[in-house]
């Protein structure tokens, strides 16, 4: 499995639930904040009540939260919506690393940041026996990688997204 091209790895950028992400409302310090997405996939938003985020894009949220504060609030709200956190995105991380498990994806993030993330390579890592599992148009690939050669510049470094398994193989004494 090659290292995907850009186009590819780039997530679809739909909120999920446990994302978070800041509104800023112009002139209206109260509707201002910071808003986490529930399990349910709603947030509770003033003067529009509980809406269903969970699916939409960034834009789109911001869309409907002007059209929400428009119906009879605000004459010409202006909304800006940034995403702080993508929480509903993860790459497992497991095998000989100081903290397995999920560990939160951002964009362009690769083998060595994921690993970093997850503490580091513990020491009877086996550092050029990493597995990268990854689901892709119906098909399950797993490759191969010498992550010590990539962090040494012998190897290109690989972009993983969200879904993404890696395995650190324990070495042989």
């Amino acid at each position: 499995m090659p290292p995907p091209r850009d186009p590819e790895i780039m997530p679809d950028e739909r909120v999920g639930s446990d994302d978070v992400f800041e509104v800023r409302v112009l002139g209206e310090a109260d509707l201002s904040g910071s808003y986490r997405v529930a399990e349910d996939g709603t947030i509770f938003f003033p003067y529009a009540g509980r809406i269903q985020v969970v699916g939409l894009r960034p834009g789109e949220i911001q869309q409907l939260l002007t059209q929400k504060l428009k119906d009879g609030y605000i004459r010409d709200p202006q909304i800006t919506l940034a995403m702080s956190q993508w929480n509903s995105r993860k790459v497992s991380v497991l095998g000989q690393v100081n903290k397995p498990g999920p560990v939160s994806y951002f964009p362009r993030m690769t083998i060595v940041d994921a690993i970093a993330a997850a503490g580091g390579f513990t020491p009877v890592a086996a550092t050029n026996q990493v597995r990268l599992r990854r689901e892709a148009n119906g098909r399950v690939e797993t490759k191969l990688y010498r992550v010590s050669d990539i962090s040494q510049g012998q190897s290109p470094n690989v972009t993983v997204v969200p879904g993404d398994m890696l395995y650190v193989e324990e070495r042989f004494f």
